[in-house]
């Protein structure tokens, strides 16, 4: 077998196995990193670097200074052994092919894999309903076992607009009508995994296509009925998923309630706190530590910082839940201080620079997507959100480039 197709089908295996079975992970990497080093030594890959790739290396080398003042030296070399994609992505990716990847059939097995994570999810959720009409396993973390839903929301969101993107050139009607019943899949799943944040992202992105196709099809009196009917639309989610439109107008009073006085929230709110709630307090105090600590109070030492100041809140809830501040961006300046969310920001920003200048739009939309997520959700905390985003943005910044001549 020639090497191009070797390196292929790692690659495939790496992106999309570890979806549906999360403990392939690590060994798809190995397996990636070991015909890598065989690439190299047959002068098949070439070293190149890439400053979007060295600025996750950067980014990792501070986590390391940032253990020396770590009271907890255990938990600091976990995170660090967590963020080690920083590391590794970075260096596998350096080394570019001589020969041309499709990207098509990479992003494909990502699709796939998360088919079969899906269907999975549904048969399993399906199975314990039958056994005990529990309806509760189609809701949350009950019905996304092996990843956080937040996670799950963000794999189908991206699949979502893989299947959009090609369903726009894919001239086959059975092909088309596959990934029209795939779309609709995944949107549909984004309710029972109940995340905020993956439901805010598919409802700008499918505005902004409704509104794009809508404007240009027709004429003005009809582009504004089409307007009024998807308002209408969105009042029939509402009745379809009741608990939906409960959670927005929720959490726009706790929003409200919250911005008048914080200090007056988080004292009327001693107990049975929702998540939304949970969130504006943890939120608050995260803010406070980076008030008094703006360099960063070290890794592993955030969680007792919080537990100090909830005590001194009195929130006895919150204490036992032992929550990380839901927002990545107040957790990397609490953790690692001002410089190190500048360092976070300049590879944001700098990588939707390069994707706006490719005119990747696949690429573009990932980085939306943890921006967004990041800002309910500490994405790159946990293993599925590290690997996730640091391996496909290295990825499509180093190997999977939108070739000159095509524009999406």
């Amino acid at each position: 077998m020639k090497f191009e197709k070797i390196y292929l089908y790692a690659l495939i295996f790496m992106v999309s196995f570890w979806i549906p079975i999360p403990i392939m992970s690590s060994p798809s990497i190995v397996l990636f990193g070991l015909v890598v080093i065989y690439g190299a030594w047959k002068q098949k890959l070439k070293f190149q670097l890439n400053w979007i790739l060295f600025s996750f290396f950067a980014l990792y080398l501070i986590y390391v200074l940032y253990c020396m003042p770590s009271q907890h030296m255990d938990k600091a070399m976990n995170y660090l052994e967590y963020k080690l994609s920083f590391l590794i992505f970075p260096f596998l990716f350096s080394f570019r092919p001589t020969f041309t990847i499709e990207r098509k059939s990479v992003l494909q097995s990502f699709v796939l894999a998360c088919l079969m994570l899906s269907v999975f999810y549904c048969g399993q959720a399906g199975f314990h309903y039958f056994q005990t009409e529990d309806i509760s396993y189609f809701q949350s973390s009950a019905f996304a076992t092996n990843h956080h839903p937040s996670y799950v929301a963000a794999f189908l969101s991206f699949a979502i607009y893989i299947l959009i993107q090609e369903f726009r050139i894919e001239k086959n009607p059975s092909k088309r009508n596959a990934y029209l019943a795939i779309i609709s899949f995944f949107t549909l799943l984004h309710f029972p995994l109940t995340s905020l944040a993956g439901i805010l992202l598919l409802f700008g992105l499918y505005t902004l296509i409704f509104i794009r196709w809508t404007w240009g099809k027709f004429k003005k009196w009809q582009f504004a009925s089409m307007i009024i009917l998807g308002i209408l639309g969105i009042q029939v989610v509402f009745l379809l998923q009741p608990s939906l439109k409960r959670n927005i107008t929720f959490t726009a009073e706790l929003a409200g309630n919250y911005l008048r006085s914080p200090s007056d929230f988080i004292k009327e709110h001693p107990e049975g706190m929702s998540g939304n709630q949970a969130r504006l307090v943890i939120w608050t105090i995260t803010g406070q530590i980076i008030a008094e600590h703006p360099m960063g109070v070290g890794l592993g030492n955030l969680e007792d910082e919080m537990q100090k100041q909830l005590i001194d809140l009195n929130q006895q809830e919150l204490i036992e839940r032992n929550y990380n501040p839901h927002n990545q961006f107040l957790q990397i300046t609490a953790e690692i201080g001002i410089f190190g969310l500048l360092l976070f920001g300049s590879i944001l920003w700098i990588t939707m620079r390069f994707a706006w200048k490719q005119k990747d739009n696949l690429l573009l939309f990932l980085v939306f997507s943890l921006i967004l997520n990041s800002m309910f959700e500490s994405m790159l905390q946990r293993q599925s959100g590290i690997v996730f985003y640091t391996m496909i943005i290295c990825l499509f910044v180093q190997i999977l480039r939108v070739p000159k001549t095509k524009e999406l």
